[in-house]
């Protein structure tokens, strides 16, 4: 079938042998078998080149979805034979990536240093993303995520505080800790709306009734920061994240009308698709699994 698919496409027995890489007595005898199998002439000869009968053409396009399918079988299989001999490959958000991946990261590696790591981050990336070219998927929760195979589970990872970040200076840097209402005529810088952390808040905001007079709206937690740190507004970030930073010069203060808990996952899938870097890997940073229809619904209610 795909002998007879590879004929269809370039319209010549000689040159379907050479995509196939087989000589062409094989490519005619295969189509001379699938011939005698179906009953029916699937081609024929038209000015020395090959055009498909009707019946033939009827099976061009699941001939098509067997080729996708049988490459992405393939694709799978030679991705796990090349993990064994080193690579592990994740995609993450920006966040996740720049602050709480490295430590883990530099543990991973100095354990195994042969193993390559292939690092895609940020939420654009995520828009052709192939899940099966992937060991691991890190996100943050409220986030809208592509589709997840149900051969995949999810991890509970990583939890953090929101806290409000502000100058030294600021008017509201005196006061222990922050109600959202404290905010509410003040300038807010936060992330684009995509971001875990930018929707916990709004729906924080909303809960409260209360609708920030302005924003900023920032692409990463470094310019959330930078303009923090200009004087342009109030800034909201993990305190984790925050820690990493005293380079910024701000301070942190808690937020106690609303606790706002910043939670991060990983899909990954399960153990008999796993190869066995991913699996040293989730050994080292070690959690329990949820299935994918399980964090659906938990997400639902």
């Amino acid at each position: 079938m795909l002998t007879l698919l590879a004929v269809a496409e370039t319209g010549s027995v000689s040159e379907a042998a050479l995509r196939l890489g087989r000589g062409q007595p094989a490519i005619s005898e295969r189509l001379h078998k699938l011939t005698r199998e179906i009953g029916e002439p699937l081609y024929v000869r038209e000015g020395g080149g090959i055009q498909l009968t009707p019946v033939g053409q009827a099976l061009i396009s699941d001939i098509r979805q067997l080729r996708a399918k049988l490459q992405d079988i393939e694709n799978l299989l030679m991705r796990q034979k090349s993990l064994q001999a080193g690579e592990l490959r994740i995609a993450s958000t920006s966040l996740i990536a720049n602050y709480l991946l490295p430590q883990y990261l530099q543990s991973f590696q100095s354990q195994n240093p042969g193993i390559n790591l292939y690092i895609k981050s940020g939420v654009t990336y995520w828009e052709g993303i192939n899940l099966s070219e992937l060991d691991v998927f890190f996100f943050e929760g409220e986030m809208d995520i592509p589709h997840l195979p149900d051969s995949y589970e999810i991890q509970p990872w990583l939890t953090g505080e929101i806290v409000a970040v502000m100058p030294k200076t600021h008017p509201l840097a005196s006061l222990p800790a922050l109600n959202l209402e404290d905010v509410q005529s003040l300038p807010v810088v936060w992330r684009e709306p995509s971001s875990g952390v930018r929707r916990i808040l709004e729906k924080a905001f909303r809960k409260s009734d209360i609708l920030p007079a302005h924003f900023i709206e920032v692409a990463d937690v470094e310019s959330v920061g930078a303009m923090v740190k200009a004087g342009l507004g109030i800034g909201f970030m993990t305190r984790t994240v925050f820690e990493q930073r005293p380079d910024w010069g701000l301070i942190s203060q808690p937020i106690t009308s609303s606790q706002l808990i910043w939670q991060s996952y990983m899909a990954i899938p399960n153990p008999a698709r796993r190869s066995r870097a991913l699996s040293v890997f989730l050994d080292l940073m070690g959690s329990s699994t949820l299935s994918a229809r399980d964090f659906s619904e938990a997400r639902q209610g």
